[in-house]
């Protein structure tokens, strides 16, 4: 016999509201379907629904005229879509096969999860412990079926309630029929049968019943019994951790913008932590009151979950690059990856944390600009000294350690004048006699070279050089080349 758990948020606008913004927390709360004070109440908080407050029945004028301090907001789906996205995760994290629904429900295999909970008990426990980490209230319910497990949840008054195998029935049995929200003309009709029990309903044969109430009717006797029209559909969730929220006005300021971008890196860096993995990529979209997009990418050194050093990165990239215009809507996307742990070795100096790295590569992209922070590239051309630039990515910590092969004997160090010194040089028979330049000088008293380096002969500027080695009297050792084309001559770098 199957064995389903659902995890269950009961009202999950009021708690992605409250995940959004803890502060509405415990208080009187209304949820409007636009604004103005005719606007109607589509969900209200176990507070404002103890001072009488009925969603769909009541508009904001009347609901204000039962609570004085209501608080009231606008609906929003963004947010509505990241805490239902949080709840599948949360059931992911602990199950291979879920099934999330839209209003607020999430169903999983239970028989999946068996190695890594003792029991059903501990996977409820587990599941609502999880769901609290990234802000939202739910219960746990495990039965043989979705219905049962649904209306465990519902019922679930502690946060959990395990059905066992074969109680099905005396569990559903003293539950009243609302408990299905059947529809409005069969709720009447089985009121007029004098049938107000799942038991009623369940003893009731489907054949007589779906020859009168039709298939709707015979679905209701089946749910009754703990039956499912269907078993599980699995759905694949997106590798990407999105964490989206309208705001209540547009932000033309830095300081309240980053405020709201706390918020939601926490979220997302909570959903993060249930598989262990952090951060590697952070996208930020803003929507803009000119009905425009400002789209950026932001790349970490290094996977993390750490909240205040994404959030200077963050804050390095906007003070840079500020947005257009006014921000209405902020959509947050982190690209999860495993988090790298670092084997320190005996001959290797530590090298930096990956958070100050992070940072640190962001405050320079930020001065020096994107283009000139990275590592060095090899770039496939002849011209000495061109070189190019490419992302930074944190060599992997994985494997032993290279070993640095022993070098015998003296080598000499190139120090590179970028860029080169044009220099004068006078020759005695093509031979280099004399060198006077900008801080340097003297007679040469030793030649090497030349070395002739030719390259690009079909592009628009061909490359002809012939390089040497000079030592000159003052005892420094130069590289020098001489163009054919111009006959000038240049240092191109010191020996140490």
């Amino acid at each position: 016999m199957p064995r389903i758990a659902c995890l269950l948020v009961p009202d999950l606008a009021v708690a992605a509201a409250c995940r959004a913004d803890p502060k509405l927390i415990g208080i009187p709360l209304a949820l409007s379907e636009g604004t103005g004070p005719h606007a109607r109440v589509v969900a209200a908080s176990p507070a404002a629904r103890a001072r009488g407050v009925q969603p769909g029945r009541h508009s904001i004028a009347q609901a204000r005229v039962l609570a004085a301090d209501l608080v009231v907001r606008p609906r929003d789906p963004a947010v509505e879509r990241s805490a239902l996205q949080a709840l599948a995760q949360v059931a992911a994290s602990l199950a291979s096969r879920i099934e999330p629904t839209a209003d607020g429900a999430v169903f999983l295999d239970a028989e999946g999860a068996t190695h890594l909970v003792a029991s059903e008990a501990g996977l409820a426990t587990a599941l609502v412990a999880r769901a609290a980490r990234v802000g939202l209230a739910a219960r746990a319910g495990i039965g043989a079926s979705m219905t049962v497990a649904r209306l465990a949840a519902a019922r679930a008054t502690d946060g959990t309630l395990v059905v066992p195998a074969r109680t099905e029935c005396g569990f559903m049995a003293p539950l009243p029929l609302t408990c299905l929200v059947p529809p409005a003309d069969l709720a009447a009709t089985l009121e007029r049968w004098g049938v107000r029990r799942l038991g009623d309903l369940a003893r009731l044969p489907i054949a007589e019943v779906a020859a009168r109430l039709g298939p709707a009717g015979a679905m209701l006797v089946r749910a009754a019994r703990g039956e499912d029209e269907r078993p599980l559909a699995p759905a694949s969730l997106a590798g990407l951790v999105e964490e989206m929220i309208s705001l209540e006005y547009p932000l033309d300021t830095l300081e309240p913008l980053l405020f709201v971008l706390r918020g939601m890196l926490e979220r997302a860096l909570a959903r993060l932590g249930l598989e262990g993995i952090g951060c590697a990529r952070l996208g930020l979209t803003l929507g803009l009151d000119d009905r425009r997009r400002d789209e950026r990418t932001l790349a970490l050194a290094a996977p993390t979950r750490d909240v205040r050093t994404i959030l200077t990165c963050l804050r390095v990239d906007l003070e840079a690059r500020p947005p257009r215009a006014a921000i209405e809507r902020v959509a947050l996307t982190a690209l999860p990856e495993r988090v790298r742990a670092a084997q320190l070795g005996l001959f290797q100096p530590p090298g930096p944390a990956p958070e100050r790295l992070a940072t640190t590569l962001a405050r320079l992209a930020a001065l020096c600009g994107r283009e000139r922070v990275g590592t060095p590239a090899v770039v496939d051309s002849h011209r000495p000294g061109v070189a190019a630039v490419a992302p930074f990515v944190l060599p992997g910590a994985s494997g032993p350690p290279e070993q640095l092969a022993v070098q015998s004997g003296c080598r000499l160090v190139v120090r590179a004048l970028r860029p080169p010194r044009p220099v004068e040089v006078f020759c005695d028979r093509d031979r280099p006699d004399f060198l006077r330049g900008h801080g340097l000088g003297g007679r040469v008293v030793a030649v090497a070279g030349p070395w002739r380096l030719v390259g690009e002969w079909w592009s628009e500027a061909p490359l002809a050089r012939d390089y040497y080695d000079l030592e000159l009297s003052d005892g420094g050792l130069y590289r020098c080349y001489r163009e054919q084309a111009a006959g000038r001559w240049f240092v191109d770098g010191v020996y140490d």
